[in-house]
């Protein structure tokens, strides 16, 4: 059985999560609270700051005052949701105000390249880098028209080592990129495999982490060209490979590749936020790992993870570990089910491994 150890003594520990997906009933939720999207977020958030660096796909724009089609409206200021220029599904746009909410919460690298990044055109996309780069964020997978030439990645100094975050997305929606400002999975694959190889030999860089948004809606297998890509990052170089858009989570794999360099592809780690509703639309995990030195440079060691569960209360919806929810032991079930019981992790496992209380008092 392969080791699942996470916070080693002198590891770095990434975080990942899923798709960040507001839909309309939750950006009416934050609109209703004082402190906004982080009323959604709180329960997660110290989960979320265990880790050297935590990273979460942000499906959607997060532009300022545009409206579908690409114009603009300006909105009064305090509105983070209006139905219009603030909406959700088709056409998605949230208030910028979420990028801080997500910070503060403990999220401290956003993938932007998925099939909602154009929703609100080029100025969307630029709105969107305006707001994260607002809140100090990095990002990737997406660029902004004043910087054509911008890398579609990003490198980020954690325990004294330098890794780098590379995504890309199946889709657009079918919506134009004129200005080629989304990096496309297969489009441009390979520009994709070429820039991870360029990194992964690149003596600033200690690991490529790839973040691909692919596959099918609701299927909790991977397709074949997930899978084919999946083995062309990791040959290419990449430590890790792991993946959105599915909306539900999609198994784990352990690598070897053929220069012996152990790493693991987790093809969907699903709905972080949303309020779809079905049990797998509302299960994921904050997925941890450790970038441990190997034979090859930092390799990613098989993870662990703790399921959590978005759930709708009378105060409103918030995304906890399922552990702490009404009914998430249905979650912390179907988690175990489809990525393995091997890597689930408890409260108790987390405040034994971080040495800490943890509260399980429910919302």
């Amino acid at each position: 059985m392969v080791q699942r150890d996470i916070f080693q003594p002198g590891a770095i520990t990434v975080a990942a999560v899923g798709d960040v997906l507001m839909h309309v009933l939750l950006q009416e939720v934050a609109a209703s609270q004082p402190d906004g999207y982080g009323t959604l977020l709180r329960h997660a958030a110290p989960y979320l700051q265990l880790a050297d660096v935590t990273i979460a796909n942000l499906e959607g724009p997060a532009a300022r005052d545009v409206l579908p089609g690409g114009g603009e409206r300006a909105v009064p200021a305090g509105v983070i949701y209006d139905g219009q220029v603030y909406s959700g599904y088709p056409a998605f746009n949230y208030h910028p105000s979420l990028v801080p909410a997500l910070r503060d919460a403990g999220i401290d690298v956003l993938q932007t390249a998925n099939n909602h990044a154009m929703d609100r055109g080029s100025l969307g996309v630029d709105r969107t880098h305006e707001a994260i780069a607002a809140a100090g964020l990095p990002q990737t997978g997406t660029r902004s028209r004043s910087a054509p030439d911008a890398p579609w990645h990003t490198v980020i100094t954690a325990g004294g080592a330098r890794i780098a975050f590379l995504a890309c997305s199946y889709s657009t929606n079918g919506r134009a990129d004129p200005n080629h400002q989304v990096l496309q999975c297969y489009q441009d694959e390979a520009e994709l495999l070429s820039t991870i190889q360029s990194l992964r030999a690149s003596a600033s860089v200690d690991a490529v982490i790839v973040l691909p948004h692919w596959g099918a809606e609701y299927t909790q297998s991977p397709d074949a060209n997930q899978r084919r890509l999946a083995r062309a990052a990791m040959e290419a170089g990449a430590a890790a490979v792991i993946g959105t858009h599915p909306h539900v989570l999609q198994p784990i794999e352990h690598v070897t590749t053929s220069d012996g360099r152990q790493g693991f592809i987790a093809y969907s780690l699903g709905n972080f936020i949303s309020s779809q509703w079905t049990l797998p639309q509302r299960s994921s995990v904050i997925l941890y790992f450790d970038l441990l030195p190997g034979p090859g440079g930092l390799e990613a060691q098989m993870p662990a993870y703790l399921p959590t569960r978005v759930t709708r209360y009378v105060s409103g919806v918030v995304v906890q570990p399922a552990e702490q929810a009404v009914d998430g032991q249905q979650s912390v079930t179907h988690v175990a089910q489809v990525l393995g019981h091997e890597g689930v992790l408890s409260l108790a496992d987390i405040a034994r491994l971080q040495g800490r209380p943890i509260c399980t008092r429910r919302s």
